[in-house]
């Protein structure tokens, strides 16, 4: 790289370093200037530390930086509305040309939910699918485990700084991703920490870096439905996994599948809707076994079945029996009658 390019790095790094904001504050500054030297020499010499004293502190930190004109940088996130000017990294990034899926989902996930993200994880690594999530709590971080599990390669994009690792309590799981040859990608450099707008700046990145997103557990003020918001408006493919009708981590989730969204249910259907493995013969209204034996039993019953009875006499786990049940009621198979279920 020319060392004209490697001093604009240089200044870039410096003005967001005394600016500290927001994308599209920093995209104000750089209308009308050719270069970030420029810029730099723009700002108040009072918030501006030395250009060459913080590119050394990043060089030695193991932080790279990558502008988007750059043949290494993601090209999928260079297709995007509102792209990142560069973006921060640790680790390597080469496996990003790979086929990629995101999986995000609440913080406050249920013990039902984050064993599914953990197997959507590890199920697409296993079908060679790369990982991208934002290393938070809960569903993201059952994701990238998974995907580990499977000796796949993921990337947690993260909202600040990758000089420390937010939340801190995963760092070891940091630690795992890049041990593993994963990366750690963020837009801002390091010192800049996670003010709640870089949330969401954060998970157009997410989605920016997936062909599809799969949503898991989403309640209705979660941040992963700005991520599934960007994934639409960037033509990327929503999956989303629906769950209980009456539980709140999915009022969400399902507001999604009724915008549009894709439904599935496994790993294997995401895989046949991206085209990653041919599509297996379609199944009909049904016609899952849990579907049947669950629609048998109904079916038998002189009275409306609750769904503790319906998991006892159908001998399923709890979690298979309300995914099954919300399958069929969103193909109206069943449906509700007082505190129980019958046949349509």
């Amino acid at each position: 790289m020319s060392a004209s390019s490697e001093s604009e790095k240089m200044f870039y790094n410096a003005v967001w370093n005394a600016v500290g904001c927001s994308h599209r504050e920093i995209a104000k500054l750089k209308s009308g200037a050719d270069t970030w030297e420029e810029v730099f020499k723009k700002l108040n010499r009072a918030e501006a530390r030395d250009p060459e004293t913080e590119w050394i502190k990043l060089e030695k930190s193991g932080v790279r930086f990558i502008f988007s004109e750059e043949p290494r940088f993601p090209e999928l996130l260079r297709e995007i509305y509102w792209p990142p000017f560069g973006i921060y990294v640790k680790g390597e990034i080469e496996f990003l040309k790979n086929t990629t899926v995101a999986i995000v989902g609440t913080r406050k996930a249920t013990e039902d939910g984050l064993e599914l993200a953990r197997q959507f994880g590890r199920e697409l690594a296993e079908a060679g699918v790369t990982i991208v999530s934002g290393l938070a709590f809960g569903i993201d971080s059952r994701a990238h485990k998974g995907c580990l599990d499977a000796n796949g390669k993921t990337a947690a994009v993260l909202a600040r700084g990758l000089d420390e690792i937010y939340p801190k309590s995963n760092e070891r799981l940091a630690g795992e991703i890049l041990s593993a040859g994963g990366a750690l990608i963020s837009e801002y450099p390091p010192g800049v920490p996670p003010l709640p707008h870089r949330f969401i700046e954060r998970n157009r990145l997410v989605s920016g870096l997936s062909l599809g997103v799969v949503v898991i557990e989403v309640p209705e003020s979660s941040g992963a439905l700005a991520t599934a918001r960007f994934a639409s408006e960037q033509n990327r493919e929503v999956f989303v996994v629906p769950g209980p009708a009456e539980h709140r981590n999915f009022f969400g989730s399902h507001r999604l599948i009724r915008s549009g969204a894709r439904l599935v249910s496994k790993p294997l259907e995401v895989l046949e809707d991206l085209n990653i493995i041919e599509p297996s013969e379609s199944i009909g209204a049904g016609e899952t076994p849990e579907e049947k034996i669950i629609l048998e039993i109904i079916e038998n019953s002189s009275a409306p079945l609750g769904i503790d009875k319906i998991i006892e006499m159908a001998n399923l786990e709890s979690r298979a029996v309300n995914q099954a049940i919300t399958l069929l009621l969103l193909k109206n198979e069943v449906k509700e009658e007082g505190e129980g279920y019958i046949i349509v």
